[in-house]
């Protein structure tokens, strides 16, 4: 999305979307053919996306951010575990996602494939929400498709502690086994067959 966004303009034709790297990048995650999106969008009510802000010389990481997108009331949640209110890095960085997806979607002809997602292709909206914790949980109940208003604050507690207990057993499993965790450089997507993951029950 970055790579594209520096050519993009709100009265973009469709030969912009039809350029190369453009279509190579972008309109093979709507129709669910990209390695990293098994699954179209059309298929689905909500978008789950992790966002890595960019420094600002573009070599070191700085903060990462959980977006979700919700093609049904067409706008983005964020969830950040660091800042309670928008702000400028963060913002400026979502504002690409919530002004190219409805053109991108637009041009896909989004709207006579998914199911409630109706004609209207404006700007998305941008909601903010804070707490490192939260987010944690927050990303869980996504991707197992539970609604996140159902989490009480009063919750997080238990989730801390349940959280400790599964950072403190995932290290164990790391000392015992013998696993270093690689170096992170930019770009890194660890989807090489050769690297070692930690098993999904420890």
């Amino acid at each position: 999305m970055a790579l594209v966004y520096k050519d993009f303009s709100e009265d973009a034709s469709d030969e912009f979307w039809c350029a190369g790297d453009n279509q190579l990048f972008l309109t093979p995650y709507v129709w669910g053919d990209s390695r990293r999106c098994g699954i179209a969008w059309t298929e689905v009510d909500k978008i789950v996306f992790p966002c890595r802000l960019p420094s600002e010389d573009d070599e070191a990481v700085t903060h990462f951010l959980l977006g979700v997108l919700d093609l049904n009331q067409k706008k983005i949640d964020v969830y950040d575990s660091i800042y309670s209110e928008p702000y400028e890095a963060g913002m400026n960085y979502m504002q690409m996602y919530a002004r190219m997806i409805p053109h991108l979607l637009k041009f896909s002809q989004f709207d006579k494939n998914h199911k409630s997602f109706g004609n209207v292709f404006n700007k998305f909206d941008i909601q903010w929400t804070d707490c490192g914790a939260f987010l944690i949980k927050f990303a869980e109940l996504l991707m197992i498709g539970k609604d996140v208003q159902q989490f009480q604050p009063e919750d997080i507690k238990d989730f801390r502690k349940e959280l400790a207990a599964n950072l403190w057993a995932h290290g164990e499993w790391k000392r015992n086994s013998g696993y270093d965790t690689p170096p992170e450089n930019v770009g890194d997507d660890y989807e090489s067959e050769n690297e070692t993951f930690c098993p999904k029950e420890l």
